[in-house]
């Protein structure tokens, strides 16, 4: 999507920091509204019910949680899309270096394919297939056409490498489609919109109060910020190398 292509990479952790201020921005302009003279002596808080703040607060905190959730569950397909990348990866080498001398540059090509992932696409900042990781699957499909025309090479282990093959490109489809199923920007806007609600209400109940006033908007106005900056920066999955079994990660990245 357009926006993610803009701040994810070297500008990303700006963006989210931007995104941070935001409800500290929003919060400043509802208590200036709250402490103007015209607005001291023309409304009463005391005519509002507590509930009223209620139904503000109330379906920011359930869309907001909703969509978090929605998150979580999205990191946690990409690292096991992930992981299972490794796993096919590591399964591939065991299968050429069984086969012998016949299938060497199917072992060079899985390395090959390993490495160029990991630089380019199992990183923050990656939005869309890179010509690099593209031109080295390629190579693997080669090495791996080259042993399935070799009759020296058995045929339980041709198919093998033929069907990691084809479940590699379709991981690399999965986690494509991960990253970018849910980036929906108007979920974004919405919660926005939700937020700044609950400010106008805790104003609203506060009028011309400045101790209470500040304290509710002050408290508010942070755990919204910090909430809406750290969902953001959980909005683009990257890997975490801790969920990946070390020695396969090392096996085919050597």
């Amino acid at each position: 999507m357009t926006w993610s292509r803009l701040f994810v990479s070297q500008y990303f952790p700006l963006f989210v920091f931007f995104v941070g201020t935001v409800p500290l921005l929003t919060g400043w302009v509802c208590y200036h509204l709250a402490m103007r003279p015209r607005a001291v002596a023309v409304f009463h808080p005391r005519d509002l019910q507590t509930s009223y703040l209620g139904a503000l607060t109330l379906p920011f905190a359930l869309f907001l949680a909703f969509m978090v959730s929605d998150i979580w569950n999205r990191e946690n397909r990409y690292a096991q899309t992930v992981l299972q990348e490794v796993q096919q990866l590591d399964a591939m080498l065991d299968i050429a270096r069984v086969c012998g001398p016949s299938c060497a540059p199917v072992d060079e090509a899985v390395g090959a394919y390993a490495r160029s992932l990991s630089r380019y696409e199992w990183d923050e900042g990656w939005v869309a297939p890179r010509p690099e990781v593209s031109q080295a699957f390629e190579g693997l499909a080669r090495a791996i056409a080259g042993a399935e025309a070799d009759t020296t090479v058995a045929s339980h282990m041709r198919s093998a490498l033929l069907s990691g093959e084809i479940q590699l490109r379709r991981l690399r489809t999965d986690r494509y489609f991960i990253l970018h199923a849910d980036l929906a920007p108007h979920r974004w806007i919405v919660v926005l919109i939700l937020g700044v609600l609950s400010q106008i209400g805790l104003a609203a109940l506060h009028v011309g109060k400045r101790p209470q006033l500040i304290v509710a908007l002050v408290t508010f106005s942070i755990a919204f910020s910090t909430t809406l900056a750290y969902t953001v920066a959980l909005s683009w999955p990257t890997v975490d190398e801790s969920i990946v079994p070390s020695e396969e990660l090392r096996r085919i990245l050597e």
